[in-house]
């Protein structure tokens, strides 16, 4: 009754959000079960370096698969189509009026598409009693969409296939270039000499340079020694025009024990923040979004939401290396947020004694809440990790 690619996605020959000891040269991948709008439009995808398959940040714990995991796919209606296909006006405003595209729920899907479709192997199954994930879909439990068996057990050379394309894409049109593609794997019992073997399409090849983040970002070194902020450790790529607010812990206020609070107060601006629609600049000490409340700042995705750009500073009274936005990893790159670490083992800085002297919208125990009447100017240079904030 439904047609839909066991797996979708998109690949990028250069990677602005590189994690530990991955290069931005070598390539970024976004994968999901089913039609390429799950990725295309944001929603939960896997992310994860061609050459490095298994280093799965957003997969880095069980709770942080169940939350980060797929649960949703989309797919065409095969049967009681009402008239021609309508992809180009489905929206998810008006998804109940449209014949052919639906969104479907993982844990609905039927044994029999389950097994047809051979997409059995993507999945692991959760362990509830034991709070473990076994890489195996034939035993008891809930599935749990991983891609384990592509991307641990090499049952479909995908991340190989995709580093190749991927480097000769970017050979013959000389520039970094960006893929569209879906892989199909035979359906039912698919075995013996004459067995079908799964496919690879290449959907679309484009240069990466027609989008807007992948513009070109110079960093003059007259605007570092004018800026209140500038790092060589930064993550995302692009020039951020719409920023008048900023939300930093007072460093003198700042005290370890305190992280909750901290956190409660984040949210607080957070709220009215998002309510008024205006983005801002968030920046504290240690990492952003730890478990451990003594390594950095407790909050959730939903407490800091409104932020467009990240600073993770470093403390004397904070002995934490930096997350580099591990914790929130999904949203920040989904949603384009420039990440900045300022630490005191290379060659950066942020100036609070100007920041502190810039108008004050609101200040609590721990926080300062400041806004200028223009906006910031905010550059991220992807291809030298450098990121630097002026007024």
């Amino acid at each position: 009754d439904f047609y839909f690619p066991a797996v979708s996605g998109v690949a990028q020959s250069y990677n602005y959000y590189p994690l530990s000891y991955m290069k931005p040269e070598e390539g970024i991948a976004y994968v999901a079960m089913g039609l390429g709008k799950t990725v295309v439009e944001g929603e939960r995808a896997l992310r994860f370096s061609p050459r490095y398959p298994e280093f799965l940040p957003q997969f880095s714990a069980v709770d942080d698969i169940l939350e980060n995991c797929q649960r949703n796919y989309y797919a065409l209606k095969m049967t009681e189509s009402r008239g021609e296909f309508q992809l180009s006006d489905f929206s998810l405003e008006n998804k109940d009026m449209d014949g052919t595209l639906v969104k479907l729920d993982i844990d609905d899907m039927p044994d029999e598409i389950f097994r047809n479709t051979g997409a059995s192997h993507l999945f692991s199954t959760y362990l509830q009693e034991d709070n473990r994930i076994r890489d195996s879909a034939e035993i008891n439990g809930e599935r749990i969409l991983t891609f384990a068996g592509i991307l641990k057990y090499n049952t479909f050379p995908l991340p190989e296939l995709l580093a190749d394309i991927l480097n000769i894409g970017q050979e013959g049109m000389g520039c970094p270039v960006e893929i569209e593609f879906a892989v199909n794997f035979p359906r039912g019992n698919n075995q013996g000499e004459n067995c079908l073997k799964p496919e690879f399409a290449l959907l679309q090849i484009r240069p990466m340079s027609m989008f807007y983040k992948s513009i070109e970002v110079i960093i003059s070194d007259e605007e570092i020694a004018d800026s209140i902020c500038f790092t060589d450790n930064a993550l995302g790529n692009g020039t951020f025009l719409d920023i008048s607010d900023i939300v930093f812990v007072k460093p003198e206020a700042f005290d370890p024990a305190c992280t909750v609070e901290i956190a409660e107060e984040v949210a607080m601006i957070n709220r009215e923040l998002a309510r008024k629609k205006r983005r801002y600049i968030l920046a504290g000490p240690g990492r952003w979004g730890t478990s451990d409340r003594w390594l950095g700042i407790p909050v959730s995705w939903k407490d800091i939401s409104g932020t467009g750009v990240i600073i993770e500073t470093s403390s004397e009274k904070l002995n934490a290396d930096s997350s580099r936005g591990t914790h929130f990893f999904h949203n920040i790159t989904s949603l384009g947020i420039g990440y900045l670490t300022v630490s005191q083992h290379n060659n950066s800085f942020i100036d609070f004694n100007r920041l502190k002297a810039l108008p004050v919208e609101q200040e609590t125990s721990f926080l300062l809440h400041a806004r200028q009447k223009k906006f910031f100017k905010i550059k991220i240079d992807g291809n030298k990790s450098r990121g630097v904030i002026s007024l």
